[in-house]
Formats: structure tokens, C-alpha cells, sequence
């Protein structure tokens, strides 16, 4: 007697039976498609029984909920569209407003530039002016004492007569040319008072521009904020509505199988579509071929003996276990 061969039979039709059963389940899973898609091509030819009038009735209140629904997702749709062209509008408008304004500020701007470079530089012609005046009024008040204390020695040396003269024509030019710096002073003073009065003019035009850039810039914001809130609400229900609708689709599988059993039991073809019910009788004759297989497996299974499979799987795993063992050893030597 071979003590091993009970167990190799045996473990060789469990092996057989998991693929078969794997096979079984897509077999039914491709079964289920067939039921299902007959029950579509035929339910409204399914009027057999209180149970089959019930799985119609089903259908119709999902068709009409779904038509419902398919009504409203697309009412919002419409309502996205319009409020995407409405923000689109708001946003085209808002730039071209932006760039009108940001036109009409920029010669501003470039124009106040162009003044305060002005004014700077008469700024600094009048700290010259101003300080030539102090040079000439410190230089004039010298050359008066030295005029003066030069007279009193009454000393009538060529060379000191010639400094005198030439101190006297001295103290009398300045004042004229005092006179002369003290007009370019108040001309440059009145110039800079208009110039001033100018430039402050135009930074309170620039400063309204500004404010109403600004103002225009807040306006565009919170209204793109409470559309892009609005179509971002509206998208979630549209994919609510749309997810409730996928669902009653799926929901739909159930009744139309239970239809398409009914039909394939009594061997009714879609007028349409007659193949459906081929393949549906095809499929249930590949499933019974599997099934069929699995239980002459299993009644091969319930005639071995207990047994004898038994021990010859505890000799097995003995053997396995005196080879992993000796494997081990002669890997890992002392």
C-alpha cells in the first residue's frame, strides 16, 4: 500500500476545487451581467406573478425618481453656466475698469515724479542763493571794518590808497549783487510756493485714484468670493444629485436581474435584443459545469478514507519537516 498517494489525491482535489470555486464566483458575477442586461432588454415583456409586477413597479418609481433628479442636476448645470459667465463677465469688467484707471493714474504719477525732481532742484539753487547771501553779508560786513580801520590810519601809501579804493568799490558792489541773489531767492521762493501747490494738488488726484483703485479692487473681491461660494455650493449638490442618481442606476441591477431570471426561466427573448437570452442560458450552463465539477470533487473527497488521508499527511509533514531540518544544518554548520 502506498501510504503517501491518499493525501497527494487529496490535497490535489482541494487545489482543484479553490480554482474551480474562484472560477465559480466569475462565472456568477458574469451570470449576473447576463441576468441583468436581459431584464433590461425585456422587463416591460415580464408579467408573470405578483413578485415580477412588484420588481416593475420598482423600476418605474426609480425611473421616475431618476428622471426627477436628472432634471434638477441639469436646472443646476444651467445655473453653473450662468454664474461662471456671470463671474467671468464681472472679472472681465473689473480689469478692463483696473486698466482704465491704472492709465489714468500713471501720467499722474509720472508728472508728480517730474515736479519733485523740479522742486529738489530748486531746493538746492536756493540753499546756494541762500548761502552765497550769508557768504557776501559776512564777506560786505568785513570789508566795511577793513575800509574803515584803514581811513582812520590816514596813512597815503600808494599801495594802501589802492586797497582802499579797492575796498570801497568792494562795499559798494555787494549790495547790488546782495539785491540781485535776494530776487532769484524770491523768485525761486514763489516757484517753489506754486510748485508745492501743484504737486499737493496732484497727490490728492493720485490719493482719490488710489482709493478708488482700491475701492474697485474690494467691490470685485467680495463679489467673486460670494460667486465663487455660490458655484462651489451648487457643484455640491449637482454632484449630490448626481451620486443619488449612480446610485438608483445601481439600485436598478437588482429588480432587472430578478426580471431577466424570470424571463430566462419561462425562455423569453427581448424582442429587440433575442441573444440575451442565449446568453444567459449559456452562462447558467457554464456555472452548473462548474458547480457540477466542485460536488464530484467533493463526492470523490467523502469516498477516501479519513484515514488513510490522515496519515499521510502527518507523513508529509514529517518529511517536510526532516528536510527543512536538514537543510537548516547543513547551512548553518557549529
Amino acid at each position: 500500500m502506498n501510504y503517501i498517494e491518499p493525501g497527494l489525491r487529496e490535497l490535489a482535489r482541494i487545489l482543484d476545487r479553490l480554482v474551480r470555486r474562484g472560477a465559480l464566483w466569475w462565472e456568477h458575477r458574469k451570470l449576473g451581467h447576463c441576468e441583468v442586461r436581459l431584464g433590461l432588454l425585456g422587463w416591460q415583456q415580464a408579467d408573470y406573478g405578483e413578485g415580477t409586477r412588484d420588481h416593475v413597479d420598482r423600476l418605474a418609481d426609480f425611473e421616475r425618481t431618476q428622471s426627477q433628479l436628472t432634471n434638477e442636476s441639469a436646472s443646476l448645470a444651467l445655473t453653473l453656466q450662468q454664474l461662471e459667465e456671470r463671474r467671468t463677465s464681472e472679472r472681465k469688467t473689473y480689469e478692463s475698469q483696473r486698466a482704465e484707471r491704472l492709465a489714468a493714474q500713471q501720467p499722474l504719477v509720472k508728472q508728480v515724479e517730474e515736479q519733485e525732481k523740479e522742486l529738489s532742484a530748486m531746493r538746492r539753487e536756493r540753499a546756494k542763493v541762500e548761502e552765497w547771501l550769508g557768504s557776501a553779508e559776512r564777506e560786505h560786513a568785513a570789508s566795511e571794518d577793513k575800509y574803515r580801520s584803514l581811513l582812520a590810519t590816514g596813512n597815503h601809501d600808494p599801495k594802501l590808497v589802492q586797497e582802499v579804493t579797492r575796498l570801497q568799490q568792494k562795499s559798494l558792489s555787494i549790495p547790488q549783487e546782495k539785491l540781485e541773489h535776494q530776487g532769484k531767492l524770491n523768485e525761486l521762493q514763489e516757484s517753489m510756493g506754486r510748485l508745492e501747490a501743484e504737486l499737493q494738488e496732484e497727490r490728492a488726484r493720485i490719493s482719490l485714484e488710489t482709493e478708488a483703485l482700491k475701492t474697485l479692487e474690494k467691490s470685485f473681491t467680495e463679489s467673486d468670493e460670494a460667486l465663487a461660494k455660490e458655484i462651489a455650493a451648487r457643484r455640491r449638490d449637482k454632484q449630490k444629485l448626481e451620486r443619488q442618481v449612480n446610485d438608483l442606476e445601481k439600485a436598478k441591477s437588482h429588480p432587472y436581474r430578478e426580471i431577466g431570471k424570470v424571463l430566462a426561466d419561462h425562455g423569453i427573448e427581448p424582442l429587440n435584443q433575442p441573444e440575451a437570452l442565449t446568453d444567459v442560458l449559456n452562462q447558467r450552463a457554464k456555472v452548473a459545469a462548474v458547480e457540477e465539477k466542485i460536488a464530484a470533487s467533493r463526492q470523490m473527497s467523502s469516498l477516501e478514507k479519513r484515514d488513510h488521508v490522515w496519515g499521510s499527511w502527518v507523513l508529509l509533514l514529517s518529511i517536510v519537516v526532516i528536510l527543512w531540518v536538514g537543510i537548516w544544518v547543513a547551512l548553518h554548520p557549529r
